[in-house]
């Protein structure tokens, strides 16, 4: 995975500003210093950027649609080649904060802290940039006065907390490109995205101003394909599995109701997994088997474009011609199905039957 095993080189802060009364620039408040973390606060920031983007995350692999001479792409390859040049690293996480300030063009986006970093991540250890946008806000911390009372402080500019979801990262990930075979990669590179609004309903809801007029980012183009892949993929694995007819039709249901009826904006093995497949055993085969087939384990764009055929039905298949055909999001609710014994034939051997119970009663035949 591209943001495990992270570990954090530079880092430097600057400041951007809400546009002004008439929409016009605020200059940023530059820093000109590298940052210097003790290693609590450098732990708990490479934990946070994991959390962001890593495996269990909803961090968004993305296309890189600007590469132009001053695009953000090229400013963070330029950050990542400085590797013995912090002057240079200043200088340019500096361009990457004016840029942000350019982007926000609108006095509805907050200002905010930029949080720009270099280091390495994954297995094995890849170079990468990220820039981090956190809004402030205010919180409380404990402290213990001079006579052993304890106090309750007010501190108005957080950032970064665990419990804030006021921040957006975009990071850019040096591959090698002679063995990337990731069709979102450039010339070797990948890029990811983290926005909290990407969870909800409206697939769309990350900020554009971030992701694209600032990263130069878009949504990949094959999001629907990658999309049917995790359908097609997910659906294979239950049908395999070492489980019950009836854990199997449950299992099915669930899959139809994490792609159409879950308001999340991505789909991911790792949350598929952690909310239907209840057992150890049986999340561990199935990330096993999605990672044989090579499918991403960071969350995809959800697009539902090739896939809503094979959502709209649910169907049961038996021997003799014998179908249950249903619509998949009445299934669940409606139709109820186990496994019985049936009658030992000539032989003593016992069958197993399905008993299908519908609830509603027989509006028609034909």
């Amino acid at each position: 995975m591209p943001f495990q095993n992270l570990s954090i080189n530079r880092l430097i802060i600057h400041e951007v500003f809400r546009r002004g009364e008439v929409r016009e620039l605020v200059e940023p408040r530059y820093s000109s210093q590298l940052i210097e973390l003790d290693t609590d606060a450098r732990d708990e920031l490479q934990l946070r950027i994991t959390s962001a983007l890593g495996h269990a995350s909803h961090g968004v692999e993305m296309t890189i649609c600007d590469a132009t001479e001053n695009s953000t792409w090229v400013v963070s390859k330029a950050i990542i080649a400085s590797q013995e040049h912090d002057a240079e690293f200043v200088a340019k996480s500096q361009i990457i904060a004016s840029k942000l300030a350019a982007a926000q063009t609108a006095r509805t986006i907050p200002g905010g802290i930029v949080v720009v970093i270099d280091g390495t991540a994954g297995h094995p250890a890849q170079q990468f940039m990220c820039v981090i946008k956190a809004e402030p806000h205010g919180g409380f911390t404990k402290r213990e006065s001079e006579d052993g009372n304890l106090l309750l402080e007010y501190l108005r500019d957080l950032i970064l907390t665990p419990q804030a979801k006021l921040y957006k990262i975009g990071a850019f990930s040096k591959q090698d490109a002679t063995t990337s075979t990731n069709p979102v990669a450039t010339d070797g590179w990948r890029a990811f995205l983290f926005d909290d609004l990407i969870t909800t309903g409206n697939k769309l809801g990350a900020a554009q101003y971030f992701y694209e007029s600032f990263l130069g980012l878009t949504f990949p183009t094959n999001s629907a394909f990658q999309t049917k892949q995790f359908h097609s993929y997910t659906k294979e694995f239950i049908r395999s599995a070492s489980v019950s007819e009836e854990k199997k039709y449950d299992l099915l249901n669930a899959l139809t109701t994490y792609l159409k009826t879950d308001q999340a904006a991505t789909v991911q093995v790792q949350a598929f997994a952690t909310n239907y497949l209840h057992t150890p055993e049986l999340r561990d085969a199935y990330t096993t088997h999605m990672a044989q087939k090579k499918f991403p384990m960071t969350a995809i764009h959800k697009d539902l474009a090739e896939v809503k055929s094979a959502l709209r039905q649910r169907k049961l298949f038996f021997s003799n011609n014998i179908k249950l055909t249903a619509p998949a999001d009445q299934f669940e609710d409606h139709v109820r199905i186990r496994s019985i014994d049936g009658e030992p034939d000539e032989h003593g051997n016992i069958p197993k039957w399905t008993e299908i119970i519908v609830h509603d009663r027989i509006r028609n035949q034909e």
